[in-house]
């Protein structure tokens, strides 16, 4: 009759890493490329608010400007015209969003 030794060490093969280097590097493609898209939207909402921001304050002032041609007598309906330094106050805002969309680059360079 024939014994087992159940002490010899198991010869079987447990594959410690489940990922190949090949499946962890289309992993890395796909983060980067999820990164750079939400980077790209960052970007393209920032410029469409500023250029929100831009066309509002441009309304309200063209908005002044005919309310005060309209009404030369000087007098106020309702918010318009605007008073000098609210006029100055928008025009400056205006010339602060134009510099800050010239600061604006799309993280990572593209």
């Amino acid at each position: 009759m024939t014994f087992m030794d159940h002490t010899a060490p198991s010869c079987r093969w447990v594959q410690k890493d489940p990922k190949s280097k090949s499946t962890s590097s289309v992993d890395d493609a796909r983060l980067s490329e999820s990164a750079e898209r939400e980077r790209r939207q960052s970007y393209a909402s920032q410029q469409a608010g500023t250029a929100l921001a831009v066309a509002v304050i441009e309304g309200l002032l063209k908005a002044h400007r005919i309310s005060k041609h309209a009404g030369e007598t000087g007098k106020r309906t309702g918010l318009l015209p605007l008073n000098p330094v609210q006029q100055i106050g928008l025009e400056t805002a205006i010339d602060l969003l134009h510099l800050h969309v010239d600061t604006l680059t799309p993280e990572g360079g593209g």
